[in-house]
């Protein structure tokens, strides 16, 4: 039996699968520049030290985040096509990769900074009391001597 030109069954993803994944990569990069900025902003705000309400802060970034969740199980539903590829398969497909690692990229910039922003919270001492981790995680040898007297 023969098939026509160009109707052969494609042995890795469908390009449309992978279209819309592209597609939902790009929203999430740009979802994740929004989080970026925000992040970004509460940095300058807290940097200058003119941020005396975190509430304001929080309104905005929650608003933002809300949205993570749908755009990640819109990038996880096409995933499985994405994995299911040979690297040779995928590398007809690198605006995919591209759009992938400028997405870790952004992730990690937003986790690094994030961080810092909550250092300076801290320093602020714009963390509420009930934010705190009780003091036996910030000293480890208090844990330790606590199982070392045990019986």
């Amino acid at each position: 039996m023969s098939f026509p030109p160009n109707s052969h069954p494609d042995p890795g993803a469908a390009p449309d699968s992978l279209a819309a994944l592209a597609g939902e990569l790009q929203q999430h990069l740009a979802l994740c520049q929004q989080i970026l900025a925000l992040v970004q902003h509460e940095h300058q705000q807290l940097k200058a030290g003119a941020v005396e309400d975190l509430s304001a802060l929080q309104e905005s970034r929650q608003a933002v985040l809300e949205r993570l969740p749908l755009a990640q199980e819109a990038v996880l539903a096409h995933k499985e096509e994405w994995t299911r590829l040979t690297s040779a398969e995928r590398k007809k497909r690198p605006e995919i990769a591209n759009l992938l690692k400028q997405s870790t990229d952004l992730i990690l910039k937003i986790v690094a900074l994030d961080r810092e922003n909550e250092q300076l919270m801290l320093r602020l001492k714009l963390v509420p009391p009930s934010h705190m981790p009780p003091a036996e995680r910030q000293n480890p040898s208090l844990v330790a001597k606590l199982y070392k007297d045990q019986p």
